[in-house]
């Protein structure tokens, strides 16, 4: 009877290493492969953001300057808001048509918008430390017939336009239905009563003030 060879624990432990070093070396290549498909997708992708950011951004820049034409002084904005008003109202006096014809662009003003269909009562002091409001009225809905100016005087004065300075204090019994229209320097700003007071509006709202 013919003996069976033993194989050599030595040779099994080696053919094993062999084969486990093969395995690893092809998984290893599919690894690197699969590391080199995800970079070129994560290149694309990068790509494509970039691509659709910027998109984002053309389109935010031209509602942007869209905005800023209907916002200007005398812009299509305040035009057809101050149109509106003019065709509701039959009573227009002399000092109302002064008043709008007054634009100058380095003599900016605010205005207060009001919506909603019920009057909102609206105080301005020259600044906060004052005690008693030079200015407090119940505002109807829409735009007011006042111009606040706080920087330079009107060019005219009448009983709709009123200085207040560039420090003005200014409170709303009810500021969610209280919008500020700025006009100036060739620019405007839609700005919504953000609380009850606002107690300095170059500060509180950012404004442009030359020499400040």
């Amino acid at each position: 009877m013919t003996k069976r060879r033993r194989t050599s624990p030595a040779l099994s432990i080696g053919l094993f290493l062999i084969m486990a070093a093969i395995i690893g070396f092809v998984f290893s290549l599919i690894s690197i492969n699969r590391v080199g498909q995800m970079k070129a997708e994560l290149s694309q992708m990068r790509r494509q953001y970039d691509e659709d950011l910027k998109a984002i951004e053309d389109d935010f820049e031209a509602k942007l300057a869209s905005v800023e034409r209907l916002l200007g002084s005398g812009g299509t904005l305040e035009q057809y808001i101050v149109a509106k008003n003019f065709l509701s109202n039959y009573a227009i006096d002399l000092e109302t048509i002064i008043t709008e014809a007054q634009s100058s662009s380095d003599r900016p003003y605010f205005r207060i918008f009001v919506t909603g269909t019920k009057e909102v009562w609206v105080g301005v002091k020259k600044n906060s430390a004052d005690t008693a409001y030079f200015f407090q009225k119940n505002l109807k809905p829409g735009l007011s017939q006042e111009k606040f100016f706080y920087f330079k005087n009107p060019e005219i004065e009448t009983k709709y336009t009123v200085m207040v300075g560039r420090d003005a204090y200014v409170r709303s019994g009810a500021p969610e239905n209280i919008y500020l229209l700025f006009f100036g320097f060739g620019s405007g700003k839609l700005v919504k009563m953000p609380s009850v007071e606002i107690t300095n509006i170059s500060e509180a709202l950012d404004l442009y003030i030359p020499g400040s």
